[in-house]
């Protein structure tokens, strides 16, 4: 069975990492929902670039990236 989600693009930081893409939540609800959702201990970014904060580098780049939200020190819509 697959929910509906809708995607929203995201600047994650985590560590020395920032991390861009798309977090998929549930249609309807909000970023915050999704992130204080005790249910899973992880987030899924997609179409993520991967970036060193410190010198603003690109690392890498994956279509699929498992945060886990208790390493995760801020997170922002990318506009």
């Amino acid at each position: 069975m697959q929910t509906n989600k809708d995607r929203i693009r995201c600047v994650v930081m985590v560590s020395s990492w920032r991390i861009e893409g798309d977090v998929h939540i549930l249609t309807g609800s909000r970023l915050t929902d999704t992130l204080n959702s005790r249910a899973k201990d992880f987030f899924v970014v997609t179409d993520a670039v991967i970036s060193d904060v410190q010198t603003g580098a690109e690392l890498h780049r994956a279509s699929y990236v498992a945060v886990n939200r208790g390493e995760a020190s801020l997170i922002f819509p990318a506009e």
